[in-house]
């Protein structure tokens, strides 16, 4: 690195973007402070913290990929920005806490960083991250504890750890280690080998074997969000590696047998499906958590009814679930709209920062963790809007939750520190 790239117009344009986060959460503090709403009394100290784990961000991109693309990191600190801010409205006594795992997570995008400016050595583990994905759940299943139908969570030192959300990171490498090298092969109808032709098929069955066990072991934990999440990373993934539509459709045929599979299986699906479909049949019970969150959404109107004056504390798991129903109340379809506008603009830099990648296996990690988020919040929030059940995952950078900020800042690092080290032709 030369010493005048730690002034790149990159982090300079990154530094401005950052002052903008920050200066948002200022002024949600002062309307939520202004419509007597209970904040803790510690807030000061929270929203310091904040701007202070934000900026050290700034400098450890200045130090270690000062050429990564100024959205991505920006963009991910606003959007936590937005998360803090509605933490502090909604459950103020858990806004301490939501700002530690900020301060956790770009700890985390720290060495992620890191490790993407040397992602060749991740390369290595390809097959290893598939096997402590399936290791995290085995253990889940074991000593996991169920949470609203769902076996997901490990205590871990007296905190309670999603262990799904990593399996997404260990996921994407795998996916990606594996087809960079077997991405031609899939790509190809069939294989001419001296005057012999083979189908290209059986160079899936690694993948398919990861995919269907992991899929059989989140169906045993109940978790049926995590196995679309899956499915649809995996088969978007395999698309914009071999262009082949079949695959595209294959797992789309996957995620409807599970789905429907998931429905008979499971009685909290069922009450998720009935509750989508038809939520006025029992308003005050399986119904009442979609009406509120609609309710919520049409009382917000265009502009909303401002921060801190509307009841998105009404809707059961405002918080987690239900954050986008919350603040398309209080900032209104155009606050609402702007955060989906920032999840497009996360997507386009992180498939922008696959093109300055320097290898294949560097172009597919940054794909697919730009499908990844911009999948899981496009689930989310079409969860919020009644356009599908709701699936349980979080809002990425913007739900309270440690595991998934830690992990999507780390997933974030991962992206800058690939696209920092410049562009070049190497595969």
């Amino acid at each position: 690195m030369k010493p005048g790239e730690v002034f790149s117009r990159e982090r300079n344009v990154e530094f401005f973007l950052l002052l903008g986060a920050l200066a948002f959460l200022a002024v949600a503090w002062r309307s939520l402070t202004a419509a007597a709403v209970i904040i803790p009394g510690n807030t000061a100290r929270i929203v310091a913290q904040f701007a202070l784990s934000a900026l050290a961000g700034n400098v450890a991109l200045r130090l270690m990929a000062p050429r990564a693309p100024a959205e991505l990191y920006a963009v991910s600190s606003f959007l936590a920005a937005v998360g803090l801010a509605f933490v502090l409205r909604l459950a103020p006594d858990s806004a301490s806490d939501q700002a530690n795992w900020v301060a956790a997570g770009i700890v985390a995008f720290g060495a992620c960083t890191y490790l993407g400016t040397r992602h060749e050595v991740l390369r290595r583990y390809t097959y290893t991250s598939g096997a402590l994905a399936l290791t995290l759940l085995v253990a889940t299943g074991l000593f996991g504890q169920t949470i609203n139908g769902a076996r997901l969570w490990v205590n871990v030192g007296g905190q309670s750890v999603q262990t799904t959300e990593f399996i997404k990171l260990l996921l994407v490498l795998f996916l990606a280690g594996f087809l960079s090298e077997r991405g031609a092969a899939l790509a190809a109808p069939s294989i001419r080998l001296g005057n012999r032709t083979y189908s290209s098929l059986p160079y899936l069955v690694p993948l398919l074997a990861l995919v269907l066990s992991t899929t059989a072991a989140l169906a045993l934990l109940r978790d049926l969000g995590s196995i679309a999440l899956l499915v649809l990373l995996t088969v978007s993934l395999l698309y914009v590696a071999t262009g082949r539509l079949r695959y595209l459709a294959g797992g789309l045929v996957l995620l409807s047998l599970t789905g429907f599979a998931g429905y008979f299986a499971f009685d909290h699906a069922q009450v998720r499906v009935d509750a989508w479909l038809h939520p006025g049949t029992d308003p005050d019970g399986t119904g009442y958590q979609a009406l509120q969150a609609t309710y919520a959404i049409q009382a917000g109107g265009v502009t909303g009814t401002g921060l801190g004056m509307g009841q998105p504390d009404a809707i059961p798991a405002a918080a987690t679930d239900y954050v986008f129903s919350a603040i398309a109340e209080e900032l209104g379809l155009a606050g609402a709209f702007g955060i989906v506008l920032l999840y497009v603009v996360l997507l386009h830099a992180g498939l922008q920062a696959s093109l300055k990648a320097s290898t294949n296996y560097g172009r597919l990690v940054c794909t697919g963790i730009a499908l990844l988020l911009a999948i899981q919040a496009a689930v989310i929030i079409a969860g919020n809007l009644r356009l599908i059940p709701t699936t349980g995952i979080t809002l990425p950078f913007v739900s309270y939750g440690g595991s998934s900020l830690v992990v999507n800042f780390a997933l974030v690092g991962l992206v800058c520190g690939i696209a920092g080290r410049g562009h070049s032709n190497s595969s």
